[in-house]
């Protein structure tokens, strides 16, 4: 078996036990929270948080993966560690907005603060250990954030005190087991030099800023919103996230290594759009299964309220962004690892038509705008990398081995 093919099954396979977490997690906010006002407060500032950690994480993977192996990952980690300091320091600020200057009276937005300095961490220590060969040793971080989460719920219950606490813990315990085996010296390493700098740390961090992350927007306007429709939005994202997730973390990685192949842009656009395709009519089947009373009651029964009918209109609306997110995910990775420049147009291009669709929709339309808004974003993004460039197009783009 090929190493990429080894390496995506290994990973989508991990990733399964890392969506039941998540499901648990979600499940024990739903019961504990509800769609109340302090549901909303977890939820904006999980999606900061989970920003911060997502942010690093694509980036370093897309620095560090194709860099050559004969660089030290301690020299890899201490050139960058601006960049992570940047990182943070934007989440860090971002999250008082996003809160709410009131809500900073209260402890909760404090411990939130410290688990955007974990998450980034944590996500670069992540990026180093799949570089080295432990992409199934990184999920302890993955795993550690829900677990500790559900504890945190549990012991502190009726407020996002505890969640947060225990998703702080989670992220420290994780990284902890990380740190050694991702930066442990590997033979054949050279002694490090300095490299010269191509700009494509920069372009990569207005990538991974404007397009992973769209969903900052949400939280920003989430006020706007009926109390505890934004946290029926993540309820809904976790049904999203469940059939996406899976295919995508082992699909990142893969396709980050076949994208300085010369026949890369047809073979990952092949199965950007199968994958593509098939997720868009999972989340759709999955919306849909909600309106059936086998499967609604025992949702309702674990939440305790009746959850199904309240996202799965949500969750249908959000089937053509899964579908689309998939297909960009797979499809751009060759640009992103071989010119992180040629996609910041079509980004902001993206995050602007966003931003003036969901504002007025909003306004209108409430929390169903977003995922619409998505969709439109999402679409965009084809054009960022739907057609090779010239050089490929002299290089060839014969269909390859499949992934």
């Amino acid at each position: 078996m090929s190493r990429s093919r080894n390496t995506f099954l290994w990973m989508a396979g991990l990733s399964v036990v890392t969506l039941l977490l998540g499901v648990a997690r979600e499940f024990a906010i739903a019961r504990e929270l509800r769609a109340s006002g302090a549901a909303d407060i977890f939820f904006r500032g999980l999606v900061v948080i989970g920003a911060a950690r997502v942010f690093g994480l694509s980036l370093f993977r897309a620095r560090w993966i194709p860099a050559p192996e004969e660089l030290p990952a301690r020299a890899l980690l201490s050139e960058e560690r601006g960049v992570a300091a940047l990182i943070t320091g934007v989440a860090l600020v971002a999250l008082v907005p996003v809160l709410g200057l009131s809500a900073w009276a209260e402890p909760t937005p404090w411990v939130m603060a410290a688990c955007v300095i974990a998450a980034v961490l944590g996500g670069a220590i992540r990026a180093l250990a799949e570089r080295a060969g432990h992409e199934r040793l990184g999920f302890a971080l993955e795993w550690g954030a829900p677990v500790g989460t559900i504890v945190g719920a549990l012991a502190l219950p009726g407020g996002a005190l505890g969640p947060t606490l225990g998703l702080f813990a989670g992220f420290v315990l994780g990284g902890l087991l990380l740190t050694a085996p991702a930066l442990r010296a590997r033979a054949g390493e050279a002694p490090w030099r300095p490299r010269p700098r191509d700009g494509a740390t920069r372009w990569l961090l207005l990538d991974t800023l404007v397009y992973v992350n769209l969903g900052l927007v949400d939280a920003l306007i989430s006020h706007v919103f009926a109390e505890g429709d934004f946290a029926l939005l993540n309820y809904a994202h976790l049904f999203v996230n469940a059939v996406l997730m899976v295919p995508t973390a082992a699909a990142t990685v893969v396709a980050l290594r076949l994208a300085r192949r010369p026949d890369a842009h047809a073979l990952l656009r092949r199965w950007a759009l199968v994958g593509g395709f098939g997720i868009g009519l999972a989340v759709a089947g999955v919306a849909i299964a909600l309106l059936w009373s086998p499967v609604a009651a025992p949702i309702n029964a674990a939440t305790g309220w009746p959850i199904a009918g309240e996202i799965h209109l949500l969750i249908l609306l959000s089937a053509p962004f899964a579908g689309l997110r998939f297909t960009n995910t797979v499809g751009r990775q060759q640009r992103v690892a071989t010119d992180p420049k040629s996609l910041a147009s079509w980004d902001l291009a993206g995050l602007g038509l966003r931003v003036v669709l969901l504002i007025p929709g909003a306004l209108t339309f409430g929390v169903l705008a977003s995922p619409v808004a998505l969709t439109i974003a999402e679409i965009v993004q084809l054009g960022a990398w739907w057609r090779p460039s010239s050089s490929e197009w002299t290089e060839g783009s014969e269909p390859g081995a499949p992934m």
